[in-house]
């Protein structure tokens, strides 16, 4: 119905214009991105082409950034100019365009750019599509908006309002008052009959509690008259065969609330601000209230009604107030909402119209399963929600009735390796959470029942670690990870501290596949080490403990709980060994050299333990801490007994190792050899592992090496979104390598930044053997930068730590330095007593010297 080809390369060509603007400005996407106020992810996605249309005010702001006195060919290149052919979202009607009913609100949309699109393509490739979703979604706004998007100059859009419609029967009717007819006046097929195809798309909004009519209508309507297009909003499908149902999701949250960038790039805060600025007009979001933002708009799910609802109240409440208040969000976001569906003005009244149009059996099940946690599997709800009125056997009919009624959705990703999932919107659990307890004593039931099921879950899970299929047994455990939290938490209300201590043990594998619930696995380890009363129980929870705060990067409370651990196990068993493990890791990451004295007696002792797994688990363990040290051959004899041992049941690749291996021999000077690991750790990974940056940082390190500096780019652009969403291990070494490219290129400013990053994460997480990698390429950075003063007087302290201290920077740093050095002498006072401050105090040196 309107030129799709030309719109897209209406995109195609905004990008182009964008990327060659940029390129003459001399500018770097992070400096047009702060010239015009925007998110450097804003830049690369508009010049990668994937935003549709980019919003006016946006190529506004980067046509004066730019310094182009006339916007215009920006904006006709964007799509807002006299070329484009389809009608922007709420702007007047082109003559000979009729549309009946609502209209879309101007800049109504946020975030939608993509689903706007896609559905845009679907009403010109179907008949009949129905958006569905849970309440206060924006099916609304997204419907009409979509439909202004397709229509053309001669089509016509009439919007049926169907929430005062109360019969099925009724929904004919409706349709012809949103044409204006006259009543008696016509019937459907006067007004459907003659259309050709794109002429009349006909918006249904609200179905849900008149399905059966809306279903018989757009049935009829899609089968008899081709010249006309249905596009259903609702909870639940019609349930027809020429149906596409597309769900709509909640707005994208911000995936942490430290970083400034990520969380204005949310299109839930730019909702929240946007809304906010309506009541509030000096309202902008700044680094100073950009956490309360984020937190805010994590706590309401992303759920635009409810985002909408509490940006109402920042014309009298700060947001603190406001975040603090969501305990009772009920009350907090009643209104004021003047306009919209009856049962959309206040946040309880939209929940309750789908909770209330529920089966006595869903109903129950929704009540029970909202103190699971979320996510939650299939299987937890069998085993703890059943019971009158719900028979186990009719929980998969059950589940698949609440998601179709949108008020949970079905977690698809990685579904293969974590099985069915389902989340529930932290709205909708709390309401469904007051319903159940309301209803007596069964709160306490099912939590005791919770704490019944986790125990026996956990005894399932013995000898998995040994087994073929551990990886689908742990990770259906972690996909459980909530309801073992509620299940700990009433453990801990009834004092049942060998009940916990046990499930926290049989738990500890399963918490290690994702970082995001580690930190709960720390709380309980400690907490219960606290009160169990047998010491070897303690020590082992301890060592737990130790394991998931290596994971999450605090270096310094591994150490602590790996080191109390040791006094508590006995020094063989197998928990002892991996107690001193990561004692002797942790310590190697400090630059403790004690820890190091261990490892010829913590390997005999492994080796002697019997379990060929541990033993080679251990000596993987002291390998790694050896390579950290500079101890090159070494290293690579224990982690090659590492890579014999997999020849054995039940001990299984693990990319570190590789990734290891691959360091050694590149160091060394193998660079075939250090290919053959990188691909080995490349292929041993699994798909889901959170930390994919440290495979591409591996494979980087390999074709910088071999001079292929294209490659390396690329696998280090790949790695760099990861990097923004997460606190990965091995960041800082995407980090190094991405500051050696850039001041290859004599792109300093991008070398300064990524250097920078690199040595403030290694300092928060207390690695500091690392920056014995990374300090070298910053003086090569203030060098290129002209700092030459700087850059030398930090490059004689590393010369002095060079030739007195132990452990030796790596060949390849070292290799750097001496490229940089030729200017410097050895400062005086060395050795230092405290190598782990020394070289913390030169990090903080090179953080004054780069900012």
């Amino acid at each position: 119905m309107s030129d799709a080809d030309g719109r897209a390369a209406g995109r195609s060509g905004f990008a182009d214009l964008l990327l060659d603007s940029r390129v003459r400005a001399g500018f770097s996407q992070e400096e047009l991105a702060e010239a015009a106020g925007l998110s450097v992810r804003t830049i690369r996605e508009l010049e990668a082409g994937r935003v549709a249309r980019p919003r006016k005010d946006s190529v506004r702001l980067l046509a004066s950034a730019l310094g182009l006195g006339d916007p215009e060919p920006f904006l006709v290149a964007a799509g807002h100019g006299s070329v484009r052919p389809v009608i922007a979202v709420g702007a007047p009607a082109p003559t000979g365009m009729r549309w009946r009913g609502t209209r879309p609100i101007p800049d109504g949309l946020v975030g939608r750019d993509k689903e706007l699109a896609e559905l845009a393509d679907l009403l010109r490739q179907n008949r009949l599509v129905t958006l569905v979703g849970p309440g206060g979604v924006g099916k609304t706004e997204l419907a009409l908006a979509a439909a202004d998007r397709f229509s053309g100059v001669d089509t016509t859009v009439v919007v049926v309002d169907l929430t005062t419609v109360q019969r099925d029967a009724a929904v004919p009717s409706a349709i012809l008052d949103a044409f204006g007819t006259a009543p008696g006046t016509s019937d459907l097929d006067d007004v459907l009959s003659g259309r050709q195809p794109g002429d009349l798309v006909i918006v249904e909004d609200n179905a849900e509690h008149v399905l059966d009519g809306v279903a018989t209508v757009a049935n009829r309507m899609v089968r008899s008259f081709p010249g006309v297009g249905v596009l259903v909003t609702s909870r639940i499908p019609l349930g027809l065969p020429d149906e596409v149902v597309r769900r709509v999701e909640v707005l994208g949250v911000p995936r942490n609330d430290r970083d400034f960038a990520e969380i204005a790039a949310s299109p839930a805060v730019e909702m929240f601000v946007r809304r906010a600025a309506r009541v509030r007009p000096d309202f902008t979001l700044t680094p100073e209230n950009a956490a309360t933002v984020a937190r805010l708009c994590q706590r309401l799910d992303g759920l635009p009604l409810a985002l909408e609802l509490a940006a109402a109240r920042a014309g009298s409440l700060p947001v603190e107030t406001i975040l603090s208040a969501l305990d009772d969000r009920f009350r907090l976001l009643s209104g004021p909402r003047r306009f919209g569906a009856p049962h959309q003005r206040t946040l309880a009244d939209t929940i309750a119209w789908s909770v209330d149009a529920l089966s006595d059996a869903a109903r129950q099940l929704l009540y029970r399963a909202s103190m699971l946690g979320s996510p939650f599997t299939l299987d937890a709800v069998v085993g703890v929600c059943t019971g009158t009125p719900i028979d186990p056997l009719d929980v998969p009919m059950l589940l698949a009735e609440l998601v179709d009624k949108s008020l949970l959705q079905p977690v698809l990703e990685f579904e293969q390796l974590y099985g069915a999932r389902y989340k529930m919107l932290e709205t909708i659990r709390e309401h469904a959470y007051a319903g159940l307890t309301s209803q007596g004593t069964d709160l306490t039931e099912f939590r005791d029942r919770a704490v019944t099921w986790c125990a026996e879950y956990v005894k399932g899970l013995e000898g998995a670690w040994s087994s073929p299929d551990r990886e689908r047994r742990y990770r259906a455990a972690n996909a459980n990870s909530a309801t073992f939290e509620v299940a700990l938490e009433r453990a801990a209300e009834l004092e049942a501290w060998d009940t916990a201590a046990q499930i926290v043990l049989g738990f500890r594998i399963a918490w290690q596949y994702q970082a995001s619930v580690a930190q709960s696995g720390i709380r309980w380890a400690v907490e219960c080490a606290e009160h169990v009363v047998d010491k070897e129980v303690s020590g082992m929870l301890l060592t737990i403990a130790g394991r998931l705060s290596n994971l999450t990067g605090d270096v310094r409370a591994a150490r602590r709980h790996y080191g109390e651990a040791r006094t508590l196990t006995s020094p063989e068993s197998e928990m002892g060994l991996v107690a001193r493990g990561g004692w002797v890791s942790s310590g190697s990451l400090l630059l403790d050299t004690a820890s190091l004295a261990e490892i010829p007696a913590l390997v005999a002792d492994a080796r002697a333990h019997g379990n060929v797994q541990r033993s080679a688990t251990v000596q993987a363990i002291c390998g790694l801490a050896l390579a950290r040290w500079g101890r090159l051959p070494e290293a690579k004899e224990l982690l090659l007994a590492w890579e014999a041992a997999l020849v054995n049941p039940g001990v299984y690749p693990d990319e570190i190792a590789y990734m290891a291996l691959s360091r050694v021999s590149l160091e060394l000077g193998d660079l075939a050899e250090a290919r053959r690991w990188a691909e080995l750790a490349r292929d041993s990974q699994a798909s889901d592992d959170p930390e994919r940056t440290k495979i591409a940082g591996c494979l980087a390190m390999v074709e910088f090496a071999e001079g292929r500096f294209a490659e390396a780019q690329a696998l280090l652009d790949e790695a760099d979104a990861d990097i923004r969403g997460h606190r990965g291990y091995f960041d800082y070494l995407v980090m190094l390598y991405r500051s050696r490219l850039a001041r290859r290129t004599g792109d300093l400013p991008a070398a300064r930044l990524a250097i920078r990053d690199a040595v403030s994460r290694l300092q928060v997480e207390g690695r500091v053997v690392y920056l014995l990698d990374v300090l070298p390429e910053a003086v090569a950075v203030l060098h290129a930068a002209g700092q030459s003063a700087a850059a030398d007087l930090l490059c004689g302290q590393l010369l002095a730590w060079q030739r007195t201290m132990d452990p030796p920077m790596l060949p390849s740093a070292w290799a750097v330095l001496q490229e940089s050095c030729s200017s410097a002498t050895q400062a005086p006072g060395w050795p230092e007593p405290d190598p782990a401050e020394a070289v913390r105090r030169l990090a903080d040196d090179v953080l004054r010297a780069l900012s």
